[in-house]
């Protein structure tokens, strides 16, 4: 067998033959690891091309379920032999926490094997026993930082696997820091290539950076087949969790779960939204989330300023787009908004980006405003910059989704099709009108 070297950088992930100080894709000095392979034999067998009408021909293959049936929808059925997921989040959002619970889920069924790079295996077998989590005695935990010690174990008795996580792994071969580009993306690399031969599901753990993004290079996120990143409210029991990328199904699915004593736990919209009667400032709506419609509620505080300039604050919901809300509702309504601090916020934690939202944002600016209260009123449309209230595409499903909820009214655009108890809108000057506003203060 043949060495062979090069260096790459610990930064950008770049490559060169030779030694260099300066990296010529980042910049950074100083960066340059050597990398030592081994060449063996190369494999003699060659792959044989298939017809796609073959491939077509084939059965499906069989999902297999999590035990999580909101995750499930999002994965669009489950998980696929061979599958690599990559899932990041914040340090204790609760990665290990749904690695764990899915794992003993499948392990009625199949042996799953947890790596643990991070935890020692006693801390893995607390965490077990406290969700008290069935089936052990098919779930194998394996304390190992070494990719290539992580592949003397895992053979075709293993029908999941669960990595936690790859910024813990460390190989002497690449000689860099663990959690260094190099280290990652080797990591990466040399499980998923031994997941799809054995065929075998896994979950890889991963970190993320100071900006959101999964620790590490890009590289990892084109090489595995589904990404997810899991995110949480720091005072919230509420997890959400985003498919951003998935090549067996369609990208930007959400689930939503709550953190308890005994594990995650799923949850429906139904947790997100008041029961009882909402005062001023509430308005419910429903958003797109990948291809689930989600109910959500939106609330707003609009209140007099105490400082030169009004404060606008928004948790959930862009702030761009409420600023540009606002002046709306200032220039075409004639509403006095420019001496008032306004709060905009979405119930449960979660963050939207439809606009159909846009329509219930004004209506809770405009009934905190006047202290009119809504009810059970909800309000779906896109708001333009001249005032017009533009439909939104799927409102059957939308529909069908608030029809599950006890509402008075429902606020549409006024070129949508019209069900029962529902209002049309042309534009925010007959927002008031249609809210039973008869008075604004304008002070």
């Amino acid at each position: 067998m043949k060495k062979t070297s090069h260096f790459v950088c610990e930064n950008c992930g770049y490559e060169s033959p030779k030694w260099f100080g300066k990296c010529p894709s980042c910049g950074a000095w100083n960066t340059a690891r050597q990398v030592t392979n081994v060449e063996g034999e190369r494999r003699k067998n060659l792959v044989e091309p298939v017809s796609l009408t073959a491939l077509t021909t084939e059965p499906r293959l069989k999902r297999i379920r999590t035990g999580f049936f909101e995750l499930d929808e999002a994965l669009s059925g489950g998980l696929l032999p061979g599958q690599v997921i990559l899932l990041g989040g914040e340090p204790g959002v609760g990665k290990s926490s749904l690695a764990l619970q899915i794992s003993c889920h499948l392990a009625s069924t199949f042996k799953v094997l947890y790596v643990s790079a991070e935890e020692s295996a006693e801390q893995v077998g607390y965490r077990a026993a406290r969700f008290d989590c069935r089936f052990k005695d098919n779930v194998v935990v394996l304390s190992e930082n070494d990719p290539q010690g992580v592949l003397n174990v895992l053979d075709s008795s293993y029908e999941f696997l669960v990595l936690d996580s790859l910024q813990a792994m460390y190989s002497e071969q690449v000689g860099a820091y663990p959690g260094s580009i190099a280290q990652v993306r080797t990591a990466a690399s040399l499980i998923t290539e031994r997941c799809k031969q054995l065929s075998i599901p896994a979950l890889l753990i991963a970190h993320i950076t100071k900006s959101g993004e999964i620790a590490g290079p890009k590289m990892v996120e084109h090489l595995v087949d589904t990404v997810i990143y899991f995110e949480g409210e720091a005072n919230t029991d509420y997890r959400v969790l985003r498919v951003v990328k998935n090549r067996f199904g369609p990208s930007g699915e959400m689930c939503i779960f709550e953190m308890t004593e005994l594990g995650l736990k799923q949850i429906d919209e139904s947790f997100l939204i008041d029961v009882e009667e909402p005062p001023a400032g509430n308005c419910l709506s429903c958003v797109i989330e990948g291809s689930k419609p989600l109910v959500v509620q939106l609330q707003a505080l609009v209140s007099k300023t105490r400082s030169v300039s009004p404060r606008r604050v928004s948790n959930g919901y862009d702030l761009t787009r409420l600023l540009m809300l606002i002046a709306i509702l200032e220039r075409q309504a004639r509403l006095s908004l420019e001496s008032r601090d306004v709060y905009v916020n979405v119930m449960g934690g979660l963050r939207i980006t439809d606009t159909a939202a846009d329509l219930a944002v004004a209506c809770a600016i405009v009934s905190s405003l006047t202290e009119v209260p809504l009810g059970r009123t909800a309000a779906l449309g896109e708001i333009s910059l001249d005032g017009r209230i533009r439909p939104v595409h799927r409102i059957k499903n939308r529909l069908d989704a608030l029809s599950r909820i006890e509402l008075e009214k429902i606020l549409l655009p006024a070129s949508s099709d019209l069900a029962n108890n529902c209002r049309a809108l042309k534009d925010v000057r007959s927002l008031l009108d249609v809210l039973g506003v008869r008075k604004v203060d304008r002070e």
